[in-house]
Order: structure tokens, then sequence, then C-alpha cells
């Protein structure tokens, strides 16, 4: 459960909705080159690496990191409903928490104060995304600007 409290989506949740999580959860094992998540697949479930290490790559721009211990993937896609952006291949033998969507929603619809925490903590991480994308938007703009002079 300690786990879980550290990750940033769920560091505001009480621990009793953090124990249910983790008591519901399935535990995954991943031998070295498993797919854990797959880009563009439904995001049916999000996954909290306990050993391990993932390799995290896009059809797009091929390897972009890595993820290990603690790290939590694909919970916005799992809790939107929307597709894995990223894929995740175990570089290593890989030891996960599944969390899947219907058990995560379940939790949210039953606890209400769960589902408030949760959300409220991805609003602001998307505001601060926007933030960031707007700053290199005008990076960008202030840029090109000088390239035309």
């Amino acid at each position: 459960m300690e786990t879980f409290r550290s990750i940033p989506i769920f560091s505001e949740c009480e621990a009793v909705h953090l124990q249910l999580l983790a008591f519901s959860a399935v535990r995954e094992t991943f031998s070295t080159g498993d797919v854990v998540m797959q880009q563009d697949r439904l995001g049916a479930a999000a996954y909290l690496i306990l050993s391990g290490e993932v390799l995290l790559s896009t059809v797009e721009a091929g390897p972009i990191g890595t993820a290990g211990p603690g790290a939590m993937l694909g919970e916005v896609a799992m809790i939107g409903d929307r597709p894995y952006s990223i894929t995740a291949t175990a570089a290593e033998p890989v030891a996960a928490v599944r969390i899947d969507r219907e058990l995560f929603m379940r939790v949210a619809g039953e606890f209400p104060e769960f589902g408030r925490a949760v959300f409220s903590i991805l609003a602001r991480k998307l505001d601060t995304a926007m933030g960031e994308l707007e700053i290199t938007r005008q990076s960008f703009e202030t840029a090109r600007s000088f390239k035309s002079l």
C-alpha cells in the first residue's frame, strides 16, 4: 500500500482505498522481451512496476526511456478509457501490479472521495503539462520569428 501512496496520482488518497486497490489488483510477471503494454491498444489497465526495468518507446520516436520500480504506467489511458500512448517492453524480468479499469472505476464509484482525490491530481498534472506546452510553443514562435529576420 505504501508503494501506491508514493505514486503521485494516489498521494492524497486515504489508506483504506489504497489497501482496497492493493489487495484487489493482480500481480503479474513478465520475461525479458515481453510487452507489458502496447501503444495504440485500449488502456484497460495501469501497471505499477515492482521490480525490474521496462523499455519505453513509441512508433514515432522509437526508444524514449526506461521505467523501474515505483513507476506507474498507463494510468491516464486506463482512467480515460483511451489507447496507450507508449509501448513498455520488459528489459529484464519484471514484476508488476495490474490495476484493471473496472476495479479502479468501482473503487472511484463506491468511494467518491477517492475519485475526487485522483481526478484532482490528474487535473493539476494536465494543467502543468498544458503550461509547459504553451511555453514550448512560445519558444518555437520566438525562434521562428528570429529565423525570418
